[in-house]
């Protein structure tokens, strides 16, 4: 189940969600929760659902089959982020919650802070660093020990895991660290000088996919991070060896 945004330009939200699903052989049961007007160049006008609607469509999905994972992004307001925690419930499959709070052209995609009552039911969070900055209320954190920081803090206020992304950081490798529970794990790739649309999508519906898959966590976060890594450097073959591995 992914649980999202549409987006007219093809690049980012459940288009892009549907997109890395085929990749690994399964398929999605889309939860519109706003339709977005948009180029790959900016955001020009959002449409909401109502959050009677988005009941509706988690309700009728859960009714017709159960989901091997939830993914989750972009949400819009607390008010949907509380809907939405309470209709998909003790859901027993892995969730995983990219926080969508901005357009990469930078128009706000959330309107106040991601509710605790969301965040209980991931499995994992991924925010990028900017996201993070955000969600804890903290400066934009540039080295490990204060990307650590932020990560308990969101684990505090609930997520059993998060991975924060380093695709906006500096320098020739590009970092995201895992954190579960103590223990942390980094995964480093080469930084590709390439600006991309629907990155963070794309990689949260992966790692949702590797644990619908049966997936350990740190394996499902690794493949995922290789898979973005070869698209983004548009090497198409390296991405289908990865995921037939």
């Amino acid at each position: 189940m992914t649980i999202g945004g549409t987006d007219s330009s093809g690049g980012a939200g459940l288009t892009r969600d549907a997109f890395i699903a085929q990749h690994f052989g399964l398929g999605t049961m889309p939860i519109v929760t706003a339709v977005t007007a948009q180029s790959h160049q900016l955001v020009k006008s959002v449409q909401m659902m109502t959050a009677n609607f988005i009941v509706d469509q988690i309700t009728a999905a859960l009714a017709s089959e159960t989901p091997a994972a939830i993914k989750i992004g972009m949400l819009g307001t607390p008010e949907i982020a509380e809907t939405v925690a309470d209709a998909i419930g003790a859901a027993s499959c892995p969730i995983v919650i990219d926080p969508v709070l901005k357009s990469t052209s930078g128009r706000d995609l959330m309107s106040g802070p991601f509710p605790p009552s969301l965040l209980s039911k991931a499995d994992i969070i991924t925010p990028n660093l900017f996201e993070a900055a955000a969600m804890t209320h903290l400066p934009v954190a540039m080295s490990p020990p204060n990307i650590r920081k932020q990560a308990e803090i969101l684990q505090a206020n609930g997520a059993k895991a998060v991975l924060i992304k380093g695709g906006h950081a500096t320098g020739v490798a590009s970092t995201d660290y895992l954190f579960q529970g103590t223990t942390i794990q980094a995964f480093s790739s080469q930084r590709l000088n390439k600006d991309m649309r629907g990155t963070g999508c794309a990689l949260a519906t992966a790692i949702a996919c590797g644990l619908a898959q049966g997936n350990a966590l740190s394996h499902a976060c690794d493949r995922a991070k290789s898979l973005i890594f070869d698209w983004i450097s548009e090497d198409e073959t390296n991405a289908r060896t990865e995921l037939a591995d």
